[in-house]
C-alpha cells in the first residue's frame, strides 16, 4: 500500500489525531500532521505479536490454510515461489490436505505473495503440528530470519524480519481463534529502523468473526523495545467495512506504570493516548 493510501487508512479511523483533514497527496514539506513517534511505537507494539505470529505460523496459515495446501514447490501463482517438505520428505500436492496426526511442515518462501494483495514472505518457517481435524490445531511454530512485507494490521510496521519460536493454536472455523505464546527471546526487527521487539512471556490471541469483526486479546504479553520492558493487557474489537470502528482498550505498562492506552473512543475511532514517552520502533 502506498504512503498516501496508508495515510487515508489512518485518517479514516485507524488513528484519532489532529491534522487529518487534508487528504490530498502532499507535494511539499507541508501537509497533514503525522502521528507522534510514541503513538507509532504504541501501535507497533500491538502489531508485533500479530505480525510475528503471521510469519512463524505461515506454513499453516498462508501456505496451507485450514490444512489445504495452496502451493507446494514452485510458483506462488506467479508471484514468487516456495519449497515445502512434510516430515523432511515430499509434501502433498497443491489442492490436497495435509495429513492429520503429528507432523512437521516446513516452507521456504522466496518473495512469495501469500495473500494475493500485499503480504510477501522470504525465508524459512516451520510448524510441528498435531491435529485430529482441521478446526482444532496445536503446533510449535518457528521462523528463521523470515522477511515479511505488508503484514501490518494497525501500525506502519511494513517491513520486518522475524526469528524465534512459539506455541500456536487454532480453534473453530467461524469464529476462529488463534492463540500465540511466543518463546522468550523471539524477536521482530523493524527493517526500516533496525530496532527490535523481543518477547518475554504472556500470550496474544485474535478471533475472527463473520462480517469482518476481529478481537485481539493481550494477556500479560511482555515485549522489550530498545531495552525497555513493556507489558500489554486488554482487548480490542475492530470492524472493517465502509468505516473502521473500534471498541475496547489495551493498556501498555512498564514496571507497573501506565505508559500508553490504545482504545476505541466515544466515536468508535481508534485512539492512542501516550502517558509516558515510548522510544521509536
Amino acid at each position: 500500500m502506498s504512503r498516501y493510501l496508508r495515510q487515508i487508512a489512518f485518517c479514516a479511523g485507524v488513528l484519532a489525531i489532529a491534522g487529518c483533514n487534508n487528504l490530498h497527496p502532499p507535494t511539499a514539506p507541508s501537509g497533514p500532521l503525522s502521528p507522534s513517534t510514541s503513538q507509532r511505537a504504541a501501535l507497533a507494539l500491538l502489531d508485533a505479536a500479530y505480525i510475528h505470529a503471521s510469519i512463524a505460523a505461515s506454513p499453516l496459515t498462508w501456505a496451507a490454510p485450514d490444512g489445504r495446501v495452496n502451493w507446494t514447490n514452485g510458483s506462488c501463482d506467479g508471484n514468487g515461489s516456495l519449497q515445502a517438505s512434510l516430515d523432511a520428505d515430499v509434501p502433498p500436492a497443491s489442492g490436497t490436505v495435509l495429513p492429520t496426526g503429528s507432523h512437521t511442515y516446513v516452507v521456504a518462501f522466496s518473495n512469495c505473495l501469500v495473500d494475493g494483495w500485499s503480504a510477501v514472505l522470504t525465508g524459512s518457517a516451520s510448524a510441528a503440528y498435531t491435529v485430529a481435524e482441521w478446526s482444532n490445531v496445536t503446533a510449535t511454530v518457528s521462523a528463521d530470519s523470515v522477511r515479511g512485507v505488508g503484514l501490518e494490521f494497525l501500525s506502519e510496521l511494513s517491513e520486518v524480519t522475524a526469528d524465534g519460536s512459539a506455541a500456536w493454536t487454532s480453534s473453530g472455523s467461524s469464529p476462529n481463534t488463534r492463540t500465540y505464546i511466543p518463546a522468550a527471546g523471539a524477536r521482530l526487527v523493524n527493517n526500516s529502523t533496525g530496532n527490535a521487539a523481543t518477547f518475554g512471556g504472556g500470550s496474544y490471541s485474535m478471533t475472527r468473526h463473520p462480517g469482518g469483526r476481529t478481537e485481539q486479546r493481550f494477556d500479560n504479553l511482555n515485549v522489550a523495545l530498545n531495552g525497555v520492558a513493556y507489558t500489554l493487557n486488554g482487548s480490542l474489537h475492530s470492524t472493517f467495512g465502509d468505516r473502521a470502528t473500534h471498541t475496547g482498550e489495551v493498556r501498555i505498562t512498564s514496571n507497573g506504570t501506565l505508559v500508553a492506552r490504545v482504545y476505541g473512543d466515544a466515536r468508535n475511532a481508534l485512539t492512542v493516548e501516550v502517558v509516558m514517552k515510548l522510544g521509536p520502533f
